[in-house]
């Protein structure tokens, strides 16, 4: 069943604003980490940081920011599809209430369990002077932005609804420019060195909520001082939320059981396993936000109406989704197994971040990336299972992979140290991506299974043809040792693969091309 012409063209043109935004911001958000690479490196302090910033985000993910994102639209949706709209302007009003008193209770009682949280994150930090103690103070600074971020999300939500992408698109981009200007001022040593970077985060979170208020108006969003706990919308949310934070409790725990284990591995100088472990993280989130994240967001309000009417245009748009996914992330695969040590060597080896840590983050890189396409995967499976309003099912699955987690990472970090610790959770994210994929199909009766698997294999075999044409390119083209010559080792290497990927998905025939060239050309807007 093909997706309907409609809401290919609403689905392109949001997609396609969400890309460029993403890009933007993702970009932007690799300079926030060459300079944090720069005045920091890889070495206690910035280990410290990792978990100051963590162990908040966490609580405020699990209580708020990461429920709001799962279960808001689908409520608003409701009330909008209703065509009340005084109701619906009550509704967000209540809903804004309760996540502000969440918000500012999460950070009071964060203030005070600060050190216990730091101790269970980072049990190894025990062993190195210095660095509970640190942890600590970055964790409360921290504690306050995850207020700001929590009303951000409420308000990337709120818009969202309203089908309105531009404000919750740009937002990113201040956040990280307010990060960035923060860190360059406040970084140096001699002024608040690591902790100027914690106090940056709060000013950014809170640029990242105040700049879409206007937009909010725009759309309908007045604030009213009401709170009724009572309401139908309030008991929907709180039953969506449950099972939903559920989920989320499991994925992040997931997400920490690296650092947890991390903590244990023993520091040099110059390279601290915690720090390692989130630059290549970092990295490999670059192409999941700008392909997965932004193609997740901009699909979830049409699943969700699909779902709310019972259509059967849902399957199409979930194939549509995924097909897209995976041509668009599968070649970057390819690429950043072949380019990983040039890569980050071009991006962070400078100031404090030595050829030592460059050695230690490419190897972990390449242990991500080998499950970037399931992660890119586990975000469309999810916004679809979210849009039937079936919280329970990633809850389950998320669960049954903790347990795996930890003994792969425990077992792995052994003989492999960091990089065993991202093999492990690559392995988990494929093996969750993938019983997901079939609980999928089993519930909405298939999705073009057999269509998506031929994608699949086409693409997949252009993007190894293009991993090895990349490691081939860079290995003639050598590197002189600056970071120049380094850049045009890598510029080569990847312009390389990229267009022996185009060439090879075009004579596989991957129909996917054409309609990714399509979704970039849309020009029109989306408010």
């Amino acid at each position: 069943m093909a997706i309907d012409h409609p809401v290919a063209q609403r689905l392109a043109r949001a997609a396609s604003l969400l890309a460029a935004a993403t890009v933007a911001s993702r970009l932007l958000g690799v300079v926030r980490e060459i300079v944090n690479a720069s005045f920091f490196g890889a070495a206690n302090d910035k280990a410290a940081y990792v978990i100051g910033y963590y162990v908040p985000y966490f609580i405020q993910r699990l209580l708020l920011g990461g429920t709001l994102s799962i279960v808001f639209i689908p409520t608003i949706t409701e009330y909008l599809t209703r065509g009340d709209r005084e109701e619906t302007a009550r509704v967000s009003a209540i809903l804004f209430n309760l996540v502000l008193l969440l918000g500012v209770g999460i950070v009071l009682v964060g203030e005070v369990v600060a050190p216990l949280l730091v101790r269970i994150a980072a049990p190894g930090f025990q062993a190195q002077a210095g660095l509970i103690p640190l942890a600590v103070r970055l964790t409360r600074i921290i504690f306050v932005a995850m207020l700001f971020l929590a009303l951000a999300i409420f308000a990337t939500g709120f818009l969202q609804a309203h089908q309105r992408f531009t404000a919750p698109a740009l937002a990113p981009l201040l956040f990280n420019l307010v990060i960035i200007a923060g860190t360059l001022w406040l970084g140096p040593a001699d002024r608040l060195g690591i902790q100027g970077l914690a106090v940056a985060w709060v000013g950014g979170t809170a640029a990242q909520f105040f700049v879409q208020i206007p937009a909010m108006r725009r759309a309908g969003f007045t604030y009213r001082p009401v709170l009724w706990l009572g309401h139908p919308a309030v008991r929907k949310f709180v039953r969506l939320a449950l099972p939903a934070m559920l989920g989320l409790a499991v994925l992040e725990i997931n997400t920490n059981v690296s650092r947890f284990f991390a903590s244990f591995l023993p520091a040099t100088a110059h390279v601290n396993a915690v720090a390692v472990l989130d630059y290549a993280y970092e990295v490999m989130q670059a192409p999941v936000g700008i392909i997965a994240i932004s193609m997740a967001t901009a699909i979830f309000p049409t699943l969700a109406r699909q779902a709310a009417r019972e259509d059967p245009g849902l399957r199409a748009t979930t194939a549509f989704g995924l097909r897209i996914v995976l041509v668009l992330i599968l070649p970057v695969v390819g690429l950043v197994l072949a380019l990983a040590h040039p890569l980050v060597r071009v991006l962070f080896q400078r100031g404090e971040f030595t050829p030592e840590a460059t050695v230690a983050v490419a190897a972990v890189l390449r242990a991500y990336t080998l499950g970037l396409g399931a992660i890119a995967v586990y975000y469309m499976m999810t916004r679809a299972f979210y849009a039937l309003e079936e919280m329970v099912t990633p809850v389950k699955v998320g669960a049954g992979m903790v347990l795996l987690n930890g003994v792969l990472a425990y077992l792995l970090m052994r003989p492999l140290g960091a990089p065993g610790i991202a093999l492990a959770t690559s392995t988990v994210n494929l093996c969750s991506t993938t019983l997901l994929l079939w609980l999928l199909r089993r519930r909405i009766g298939g999705f073009e299974g057999g269509r998506i698997a031929a994608t699949t294999v086409r693409a997949g075999a252009a993007a190894a043809l293009a991993g090895i044409a990349a490691a081939g390119v860079g290995a003639v083209a050598g590197s002189g040792g600056d970071t120049l010559s380094t850049f045009l080792q890598l510029a080569a290497a990847g312009g390389a693969g990229a267009a022996v990927y185009l060439l090879v998905c075009l004579a596989l025939r991957v129909e996917e091309i054409q309609a990714i060239r399509d979704l970039l050309l849309r020009r029109a807007p989306v408010d």
